[in-house]
């Protein structure tokens, strides 16, 4: 049996693209050596991140998470066992710009969407945050000030 968890958090302070890139790799290799997979997505000082794994190393992980500093408003959202891995491989989707290439383990899912026929709470999470404007906290914001 594996865990599977999403949580949705607020960068405490903004990423730029090289760090959003630092993340990127050193995520890919620390979930990987922790047998987790699972995709982590960006937009607007946003985060949303689905582990899934054994169920002490999505723990651990999401403790960690809850700890480091540069996340703010941790929200866990779904947390349940499941059979089989949704995603078999760690990504990472954010906004960025083309011009430098695509790092190993970026995902397209901001821009390309999804097309998997998967309709599970986590997966619809996932592309809830891509899609709806309240997932972008400056969207809201700017509603307020009209």
């Amino acid at each position: 049996m594996l865990q599977s968890l999403v949580y949705m958090s607020s960068a405490v302070e903004q990423f730029d693209d090289d760090e959003l890139e630092a993340v990127l790799a050193y995520s890919r290799e620390r979930n990987t050596a922790d047998g987790l997979s699972g995709m982590l997505v960006h937009r607007a000082g946003r985060f949303m991140q689905l582990l899934e794994g054994p169920y002490d190393a999505v723990m651990a992980t999401y403790s960690r998470i809850l700890a480091d500093e540069r996340h703010g408003d941790v929200s866990l959202l779904v947390e349940e066992s499941i059979h089989t891995r949704r995603f078999p491989e760690w990504s990472m989707a954010f906004d960025r710009s083309e011009e430098n290439g695509t790092p190993d383990g970026f995902s397209g899912f901001l821009t390309q969407g999804d097309q998997s026929a998967d309709h599970s709470r986590p997966r619809e999470l996932l592309r809830w945050f891509r899609n709806h404007p309240l997932a972008d906290p400056t969207a809201a914001e700017g509603k307020h000030r009209r």
